[in-house]
């Protein structure tokens, strides 16, 4: 299979001397695809859980929205230390020095792999706890705590499949990684109904059943990539004997990756203190449902603006790799400019058909389509401005400099969205809609932050020039 598309995988020199637009949508467009059917897994949930009866569908729904971004905070340092090591990939690759990018790409592994599977343990155990302590009551809690207790076991799986493919797409291949979400997505939508509503003799699990559907469906993706990855398969060709961990190794990682992963842990604890915020309003599983269904829909927006930054990371960390600055700049003034207006037009188009479209996704509980409707006349006022936060993020952690793209993921959230949602919601006693119009003019001001980042100009820099003498350290431990 890998030959017959090997003209549209991108190696070193298609990167760093094609066309810069031609080049973003060439490495783009499979990320766009990816992120795509990585909503799709939720997606999936939720469009089978809103078919169930409509009181159950309304708990079942809340549950998976009030879970997410919990899940997310405990995956978050590992994939932030994942993900802080993109740029020490790319730049190697950008340098000539694929020896030290299969090294790395192994190292990067081995650790997530370690942090990721003690948080899945911790997480599963203590799941009923900790939504308590977030305020879930009743059906709510022990529905979400059920359905997270699964989600939390199967996290190494998805780390594997998320952070690994990262890795891959830093050398150019952002195909494969495509190839192997789409294979998963489409897993796990078959299994969904089946395990959901019980065919084939298989019993009725409920929101169970979409846990396990998807634990099941990621843990195939892992076991293919790290097949590929260490089996000589791909470009990038890490060697299982680099799975050990390496001391001087893995404290570059970190010094690269901890920011990255602080910043991605505490937005994502940011966001389940907003759901503490909602969940103090009245009619908690409304509220939680409205969100959850109008968040989605937002985030089918950013499927092409994940794959266009994820494209900018690649390609900058490449092309200061190579100290080529003209072309680092060139791809982030094109990059910064094509995602404003993009989403400028997107959030256009979605708040005149977002009625058809909320209906589409719960479509037996008016209660909450009207709610999701008041959700996206709000928040898609600054969506077009999250394209520039977005941009300018990846331009400082494909650089390597990932304490400024800390700074600003932690500004968005904690200095300016919590305070001012519950400021509005709960002090002013505007409730949900003080809550949306805090999550819009967050992402505006956020993106004025972005600016002043981006002039400051730390991205120019690369990250890997102390590292090129040094030889692979040896193991520790």
């Amino acid at each position: 299979m890998r030959p017959s598309f090997d003209r549209i995988r991108l190696d070193r020199d298609r990167i760093l001397t094609g066309s810069v637009v031609k080049t973003m949508f060439l490495l783009g467009w499979p990320m766009m695809l990816a992120s795509l059917l990585q909503t799709m897994y939720n997606l999936a949930d939720m469009l089978w859980l809103g078919r169930l009866p409509s009181a159950e569908a309304k708990t079942a729904v809340a549950a998976i929205n009030f879970t997410g971004p919990l899940i997310f905070f405990f995956i978050a340092f590992a994939a932030g230390l994942g993900r802080g090591g993109i740029p020490i990939i790319s730049q190697y690759i950008g340098a000539g020095m694929r020896d030290k990018a299969n090294h790395y790409a192994a190292q990067i592994i081995a650790l997530v792999v370690l942090i990721s599977s003690i948080t899945a343990v911790v997480g599963s155990i203590f799941s009923y706890q900790i939504f308590a302590l977030m305020g879930a009551r009743d059906d709510l809690l022990r529905v979400a705590s059920l359905y997270a207790s699964v989600i939390f076991l199967g996290l190494p799986f998805m780390f594997i499949s998320q952070g690994g493919g990262a890795i891959v797409s830093a050398e150019g291949d952002t195909v494969t990684p495509l190839i192997i979400n789409g294979v998963s997505v489409g897993i796990n939508i078959v299994l969904d109904p089946i395990m959901i509503f019980g065919y084939f003799g298989i019993p009725s699990m409920g929101v169970i059943g979409a846990a396990v559907a998807t634990v099941i469906a990621r843990s195939i993706a892992a076991a293919w990539l790290l097949y590929l990855l260490f089996g000589g398969k791909l470009r990038l060709k890490p060697k299982l004997k680099d799975l050990k961990i390496k001391w001087e190794s893995a404290k570059f990682i970190i010094k690269v990756g901890v920011p990255s992963a602080i910043g991605i842990s505490t937005a994502a604890f940011g966001f389940v203190v907003m759901l503490v915020i909602i969940a103090k309003l009245p009619d908690q599983e409304l509220v939680v449902a409205s969100y959850g269904v109008g968040d989605r829909i937002v985030n089918i927006m950013f499927v092409i603006v994940n794959g266009l930054a994820s494209s900018m990371s690649i390609m900058l960390g490449q092309a200061l790799g190579a100290d080529n600055v003209k072309r680092a700049k060139k791809v982030a003034c094109t990059g910064i400019l094509f995602m404003f207006y993009l989403l400028l037009v997107s959030s256009g188009i979605i708040y005149f058909f977002r009625d058809p479209i909320v209906r589409f996704f719960i479509p037996n509980n008016p209660d909450v389509i009207d709610g999701a409707k008041n959700f996206l006349a709000v928040v898609l006022i600054g969506i077009p401005y999250f394209g520039i936060f977005r941009s300018v993020s990846s331009l400082l952690n494909g650089s390597g400099h990932t304490f400024q793209g800390m700074i600003l993921a932690m500004s968005r959230l904690w200095l300016i969205r919590i305070p001012l949602a519950y400021i509005m919601a709960i002090s002013l006693g505007y409730g949900a809609d003080g809550i949306w119009f805090a999550m819009a003019i967050s992402n505006m001001i956020s993106a004025g932050i972005a600016g002043i980042l981006y002039f400051k100009g730390d991205w120019k820099k690369k990250i890997i020039r102390k590292e090129i003498s040094q030889k692979i350290p040896k193991s520790a431990f």
